[in-house]
C-alpha cells in the first residue's frame, strides 16, 4: 500500500514541550490519560462555527466556556498536585537526614501524613470534577469511550462517510442545489423496506410507483412519516417535509454487491400536493438550507433486521447532513461526457464499461445485469434503457453500478479470466465465443435511451421512461439543447437517433496485467498548513475502476477517540477522467482540523483496481514534497520524482515518499515516520 502523511498545522512545539516536561511529571496523577478538556463537538459543528464567527468582531477565544473552566480547574488541581510532590520530597529529605533526631523524623512523618490526607482530598475532588464534565459533555481525552454533546450524531455508521453509508446526494454541505432535485442515499449493505415504506402504487412491491405514473403523489410509495427512520426538514426552522415519495433501487448479487437487494433509495420531497410533480423545495426568492436525518429506526435485510446505525455506541443513532436550496430549478439535460473503452476505440478483453455523465443522474432503470431479448440479437438491461448488440459474442455476465456521486455508470463483468499482480481475481467481457466464431476482435455497440419529454420545449421527462438526471430532465444524447421526441416503439437497433446515445468500441481477445500507481497527490507529502478546506487530490497513471475509490482510508493522529469526539473525516470519492488516460481522485471531505496540531495519513492499498482489473502498485508513488510547497513532486516516467521502486516483495510498500526494510505496514510506517507520535 502506500501511504503519505500530512502533518496538518504542525507548529513548533521545542520550546512548549521543554517548558511542559517539568509540570507533565506533576500533572502524570493528576490530570487526564492525555490532553486536556478537548471541545465538546467536531470542529465543523454549528456549535463550534458559531464561536468561531463570534471570535472575529469581538476578539474572544473560540473555545468552548465549558473547556476554558475545565482548564482552570485542572491547572489549580496540577498546581495543588506540585505543591504536594515538593512537600513529600522535603519530608523524604528531612527523614533521611535525620541522623537518629527523633524531633525531626516526626516533623517529616507529619509532613508525610498531611500530605497523603491532601493528596485523598485532591484525588477526590478530581473524580467528582471528572463526573461533572462528563455530564457537561466535555471529553476528557482518554482513549476509551468519551462523553459528547447531548444531540451529537454518531457516525460509526457514516460510512465513508464510514461504515454504511457509501454516498448520498446532494452532497454534504453542498450550495446551489437545484429546487427539483432528488434525494439518493446509497448503503453498503442492503436495507429493509418494511416499516421504512407506506405502499400507496397498488401493489404489493414496497418502493416503487404505479405502471406508466402520471403523478408523484398520487402513484408512488412514500416514506413513513415516523422521523425516526427518514426525515426532512428545514435547517433554519425545523418545519420538515411531511411527505416523501419513495422508490428502491433493486440490485442483483455482484461483485461490488455481494448480496441482492436494495442498496440505493430515491426520495422526492412533495411539498406542494395539489400538482402531480408534488411541488419543489425551496423558494424562488431566497435560498433556504434542508437537513436530512436517516434514523435509529432504519434496519439491515440481514437475518433479525439489526439497526442500520449501531445503537451500542455513545450520541445518537443516526446518520445526518445538511444542503441548501438555490432559487432556481435545473432544466438543463445531461449529457454523456466520457466513455471507457472510447468511441470507436479497442480495448483488451479485460475491461470495465463505464459511461460518465455531466451531472448526478437518477438510478433508477439503469442499474443491474443484461438480460437476453427473445427473438432479438441484442441484450437488454431491466427497464429498456441500455442496450449491447455484439458481433460474435455471447451475453456479457456482470452488472451496472451507478456511483462516483451518482455520475458514472459502470460495468463490472463477472467473468473470472485471470489472476492480477496482487493475486486477485481479474474478469473479462466475452469476445468471439459464439459457437463457430473465428475472429480475435470483436465490436460492441451500446445504445443508452433518452426518457420522453413531456413536450417539445422542455427537457422535463415523464418518471422511469428512460435516462434522466436527478431533476428529471431527459438526456441530451446528441448535445444540441434541443429536444428530439423519442419514439417509444422503436427498439434497437433502429432507435439510433432522437436524443440517445451510442456508440461502437471494440474488444479484442487481449490482456492487459500492467499495475496502475500514484503520480501525484496534494497535499504532497508532509504538506504543512494545510487548510481546512484545501482539497485533497490524487492523480493514477491509467484509467481507474470509480468503485473500489471507496476503499480509500485515512488514518488520523490523534484519532478521533483521543481527541474526546467521535466523529472521524468523513469523505466521498469524485472521480474525473483525463483525455490521456489519467485518471484524478478528489476526495470529497469534511473540514480538516483547523487551529490544532493533527496529522492525517492517507493509506491506499492493492484493493484499488484499473479499469483492467489491475492492483495498484503499493511500491511506487510521489517523493517528498517539491521545494516548500505543499504539492508533492510528480512520479513520472523511468521513475523521475518516484520513491525507490524495488522488486524485492519485502519492500514493496512506498511510505511517505521512500521505501526501506523497516516499513511493511501501516502500523510500521506510522512509526518509523519521524513526526509520528510515539
Amino acid at each position: 500500500m502506500l501511504q503519505w502523511i500530512n502533518s496538518h498545522k504542525i507548529q513548533t512545539l521545542k520550546a512548549v514541550l521543554l517548558s511542559g516536561l517539568f509540570l507533565g511529571a506533576a500533572f502524570l496523577f493528576f490530570s487526564t490519560p492525555s490532553a486536556l478538556a478537548q471541545s465538546i463537538a467536531d470542529p465543523s459543528s454549528t456549535l463550534n462555527q458559531g464561536v468561531q464567527i463570534i471570535q472575529q468582531p469581538l476578539g474572544l477565544p473560540a473555545t468552548d466556556i465549558r473547556t476554558i473552566i475545565a482548564n482552570i480547574i485542572k491547572a489549580a488541581l496540577g498546581l495543588l498536585g506540585i505543591v504536594l510532590v515538593v512537600l513529600i520530597m522535603y519530608a523524604g529529605f528531612l527523614w533521611m537526614t535525620a541522623g537518629g533526631n527523633e524531633e525531626q523524623i516526626s516533623k517529616a512523618k507529619a509532613m508525610l501524613k498531611n500530605a497523603v490526607i491532601g493528596l485523598v482530598i485532591i484525588l477526590s475532588a478530581y473524580s467528582i470534577v471528572l463526573f461533572i464534565f462528563r455530564m457537561l459533555g466535555v471529553g476528557d481525552g482518554s482513549t476509551g469511550p468519551s462523553a459528547v454533546a447531548p444531540g451529537t450524531q454518531n457516525f460509526r455508521g457514516s460510512g465513508a462517510l464510514g461504515q454504511i453509508v457509501k454516498d448520498h446526494y446532494p452532497a454534504r454541505d453542498q450550495r446551489e442545489v437545484p429546487r427539483n432535485s432528488k434525494i439518493i442515499v446509497t448503503f453498503r449493505k442492503p436495507i429493509q423496506l418494511t416499516g421504512l415504506v407506506v405502499e400507496r402504487s397498488g401493489d404489493a412491491t414496497l418502493g416503487n410507483c404505479r405502471t406508466n405514473m402520471t403523478s408523484w403523489v398520487s402513484d408512488c410509495d412514500r416514506v413513513t412519516t415516523t422521523p425516526d427512520f427518514i426525515n426532512v426538514k428545514r435547517s433554519d426552522t425545523g418545519q420538515p417535509v411531511t411527505n416523501l415519495a419513495i422508490t428502491a433501487v433493486y440490485s442483483a448479487a455482484s461483485a461490488n454487491n455481494p448480496l441482492a437487494g436494495v442498496y440505493t433509495i430515491v426520495i422526492k420531497p412533495l411539498t406542494d400536493l395539489t400538482k402531480d410533480n408534488g411541488g419543489y423545495l425551496g423558494s424562488p426568492t431566497e435560498e433556504i438550507g434542508y437537513t436530512v436525518t436517516l434514523g435509529r429506526r432504519l434496519t439491515l435485510d440481514a437475518p433479525g433486521n439489526p439497526p442500520v446505525f449501531d445503537p451500542g455506541r455513545i450520541g445518537d443513532p443516526k446518520y445526518e447532513w445538511s444542503f441548501k436550496c438555490s432559487t432556481a430549478l435545473d432544466t438543463d439535460p445531461p449529457y454523456v461526457d466520457n466513455v471507457f473503452p472510447g468511441r470507436g476505440a479497442t480495448e483488451v478483453k479485460n475491461s470495465v464499461i463505464q459511461i460518465d455523465f455531466s451531472e448526478a443522474m437518477d438510478p433508477s432503470g439503469i442499474q443491474g445485469e443484461f438480460a437476453t431479448s427473445a427473438g432479438n440479437d441484442f441484450y437488454f438491461l431491466s427497464g429498456s434503457n441500455v442496450y449491447l448488440k455484439s458481433g460474435s459474442s455471447t451475453r456479457p455476465l456482470g452488472s451496472f453500478d451507478l456511483t462516483n456521486g451518482y455520475r458514472t455508470l459502470e460495468f463490472t463483468p463477472s467473468i473470472p479470466c485471470g489472476l492480477n499482480a496482487c493475486g486477485g481475481t481479474v474478469y473479462c467481457l466475452p469476445v468471439c465465443d459464439k459457437p463457430g466464431a473465428t475472429c480475435a476482435k470483436d465490436n460492441y455497440d451500446i445504445l443508452i435511451r433518452a426518457a420522453r419529454t413531456i413536450g417539445s420545449s422542455t427537457f422535463e421527462s415523464q418518471p422511469f421512461s428512460g435516462v434522466m438526471d436527478i431533476c428529471g430532465n431527459a438526456l441530451d444524447g446528441n448535445r444540441d439543447k434541443k429536444v428530439n421526441i423519442v419514439d417509444p416503439a422503436l427498439l434497437f437497433p433502429n432507435n439510433k437517433k432522437y436524443d440517445n446515445d451510442f456508440w461502437t468500441f471494440y474488444i479484442k481477445n487481449e490482456i492487459d496485467l500492467t499495475s496502475p500507481y500514484l503520480t501525484y497527490v496534494f497535499p504532497g507529502l508532509d504538506a504543512e498548513y494545510v487548510e481546512a478546506r484545501d482539497s485533497w487530490d490524487m492523480v493514477f497513471s491509467k484509467r481507474m475502476r470509480v468503485d473500489p475509490m471507496y476503499n480509500i482510508l485515512i488514518n488520523e493522529i490523534p484519532t478521533p477517540q483521543t481527541r474526546g469526539d467521535l466523529v472521524p473525516l468523513c469523505k466521498a470519492p469524485r472521480v474525473y477522467f483525463g483525455s490521456d488516460n489519467f485518471t484524478t481522485t478528489s476526495m470529497s471531505h469534511c473540514p480538516f482540523l483547523d487551529g490544532t496540531r493533527q496529522e492525517y495519513y492517507p493509506n491506499l492499498d492493492s484493493s484499488i483496481e484499473d479499469a483492467h482489473f489491475n492492483c495498484f502498485y503499493p511500491g511506487k508513488g510521489p517523493k517528498l514534497k517539491a521545494a516548500t510547497n505543499k504539492v508533492s513532486a510528480s512520479c513520472g516516467a523511468g521513475d523521475v520524482g518516484c520513491c525507490a521502486v524495488t522488486t524485492t516483495l519485502s519492500q514493496s510498500f512506498c511510505c511517505n515518499g521512500n521505501v526501506n526494510s523497516n516499513v511493511s505496514t501501516t502500523a510500521s510506517c506510522l512509526t518509523n515516520h519521524p513526526n509520528a507520535p510515539q
